[in-house]
């Protein structure tokens, strides 16, 4: 679990269905046990970020050929600075990462907004044959 440089690192592969969410739900708890220094706050705000957009790329990324798309998260967490990296395989995904004012009781369309409140830098690249989310959170530790 520890990297090269003493960060809290781990890795959670999967088909990118709702089984994988839980899986990284998982990750997660475990990135806390292994970084224990983290601030609830931070926790929560990075947390729901992953998650929302770990859920985006299970609904809305559509499958290149045949087979589900596959998706990987890189969670780390090293002396106050939380980073994610998501990444799929599907088909290059556009979305827009500056979204105009959002209804904060809208039941969808909010979660780009939700997730730039709760981190400090959110990116989605086409690298390759994969698109690739990069979130993160300066904590307050």
């Amino acid at each position: 679990m520890p990297g090269a440089d003493g960060a809290a690192e781990l890795r959670v592969d999967g088909p990118a269905e709702p089984a994988w969410l839980d899986e990284v739900h998982d990750g997660l708890a475990r990135l806390w046990e292994a970084a224990p220094e983290v601030p609830d706050l931070d926790r929560l705000r990075f947390e729901t970020a992953v998650i929302e957009i770990a859920t985006n790329v299970v609904r809305h990324t559509v499958p290149v050929g045949d087979g589900p798309v596959r998706a990987s998260v890189l969670l780390r967490a090293d002396r106050g600075r939380l980073e994610a990296e998501l990444t799929d395989d599907g088909a290059p995904v556009r979305v827009d990462l500056d979204p105009g004012p959002v209804d904060d009781f809208a039941e969808s369309g909010r979660g780009i907004a939700l997730v730039l409140r709760a981190v400090d830098s959110l990116s989605l690249a086409r690298e390759g044959d994969r698109n690739t989310w990069r979130l993160a959170r300066d904590a307050s530790a």
